[in-house]
């Protein structure tokens, strides 16, 4: 069943390198992380709203915390009461729900709740045009969350109930990063950064002001998905990013098309994939991040789906082993911090990637919130200072969606959804004939 360990946190908890660097990127919004949920049924008020959370904010104490002021003050996230949910639960309304692009273009730029106030807010979203469903956005400052504890922490501040138990988390690794020696744990961090060695040539990093981003989405059947990866041995992950190499493949050659690069053949394109570590090692706090930073090349220059599946397989396949995580995640946790953060800062360069990459699984089950169903699940996450999109791939009961936040820097972005989706479908039909 799901379950949180928010309610469990310490009274202080320190800060790593990553959550640092989240906090201090500057250059337009914040970093956030966030979900978008609709709902079937009447929508509540906003009052009504928050009273259904006011007996459960007081258990989610990651939502109680703030950095200290100034920052370098201290190394821990302060505890700072809990939150006023008047400043935290706000309410919208918009023409059409299923506009999920426009929804998040005009609610992702609205600031956090500032004064000292822990970094996050719930919209409540309605339209007067339907009223048998509404939608739910939660944002937070990437600084305090990762992806994999905002569905976390969304769960268990709206009480998300799947309609048949989860089968148990697996098993925790057997060995955990305070076993790991300061040797492997250093060779880890260089294997890491290994992987960052070959600087991005093309499309160039974007090192003008940042503005708001541009959204696009897409969904396809969960089962589809696997059944692509299956005579392959590949997971959905390697399918999702197999996808997204054919997507950019066809975005390229419509560039090209365009006049706007000189060659017509497509280039392969590394992107940036953060990895979770938080269930490795013994349980912690649902709080800061807990990931490392690989790199995948995608093989966008070949014209095979399941040549481009295998060779994605072949790159994750070798990130997957939890000893690896363990120790690249002990790097982060036991290195000095400014050697910690040099690594951090190092992995995040816009020279070394300019897109990333993530997934992550909401429940493997249909979830509800107050008896009525969890129609769509979707995570969101923030475009990294210099880079060009940001993709993430959501796991929810049977369906998988796909969520893109892109610059203007990437002409026809808008197209790449609709790619991807047909690149999944082509992918499928090579893999099960």
């Amino acid at each position: 069943m799901l379950q949180s360990a928010t309610a469990s946190a310490p009274a202080g908890v320190p800060y790593r390198p990553a959550d640092a660097h989240y906090l201090t990127v500057t250059g337009g919004l914040p970093p956030m992380v966030g979900c978008l949920l609709t709902i079937a049924g009447r929508p509540p008020d906003v009052a009504e709203l928050r009273d259904v959370l006011a007996p459960r904010i007081e258990r989610v104490t990651a939502l109680s915390r703030h950095w200290p002021v100034p920052f370098r003050s201290a190394r821990e996230f302060e505890h700072v009461g809990t939150p006023q949910l008047r400043h935290h639960v706000r309410e919208a309304t918009v023409h059409r729900l299923a506009d999920w692009p426009g929804l998040l273009e005009r609610l992702w730029v609205q600031p956090l709740p500032t004064d000292r106030r822990p970094p996050w807010d719930l919209w409540l979203v309605r339209s007067p045009e339907d009223g048998s469903r509404y939608a739910l956005l939660f944002r937070v400052h990437h600084a305090l969350l990762d992806g994999v504890a905002t569905t976390r922490v969304v769960t268990e501040l709206l009480g998300l109930r799947p309609s048949n138990p989860e089968s148990p988390a697996r098993n925790t690794a057997p060995r955990s990063a305070a076993e790991v020696s300061a040797t492997a744990a250093t060779g880890a961090a260089a294997d890491v950064l290994r992987g960052y060695r070959t600087p991005v040539t093309w499309p160039a990093p974007d090192d003008r002001p940042a503005r708001a981003p541009r959204f696009g989405f897409a969904r396809l059947p969960l089962s589809l998905l696997r059944e692509a990866g299956r005579p392959a041995g590949a997971t959905v992950n390697d399918v999702y990013l197999a996808g997204w190499a054919g997507a950019l493949r066809s975005w390229q050659q419509i560039r090209a098309g365009s006049g706007s690069v000189a060659d017509s053949r497509p280039e392969d394109l590394p992107v940036r994939m953060p990895v979770s570590t938080r269930h490795l090692g013994p349980p912690s706090p649902v709080i800061g991040n807990r990931v490392i930073s690989e790199r995948v090349v995608l093989p966008c220059a070949e014209p095979d789906p399941g040549r481009r599946l295998r060779t994605v397989a072949r790159q994750t396949a070798l990130l997957r082993p939890d000893h690896r995580r363990i120790a690249a995640q002990a790097a982060y946790d036991r290195l000095s911090f400014p050697l910690a953060s040099w690594i951090a800062r190092r992995s995040l360069r816009p020279q070394r990637g300019v897109m990333s990459a993530s997934n992550v699984r909401m429940s493997a089950g249909p979830l509800s919130f107050r008896d009525a169903p969890v129609l769509h699940a979707v995570a969101l996450g923030p475009i990294a200072p210099g880079h060009h999109c940001y993709s993430m791939f959501t796991g929810y009961h049977d369906t998988a969606y796909l969520y893109l936040a892109h610059t203007d820097r990437l002409p026809n972005a808008e197209r790449l959804p609709a790619l991807w989706l047909r690149a999944v479908h082509e992918l499928h039909e090579a893999s099960c004939r």
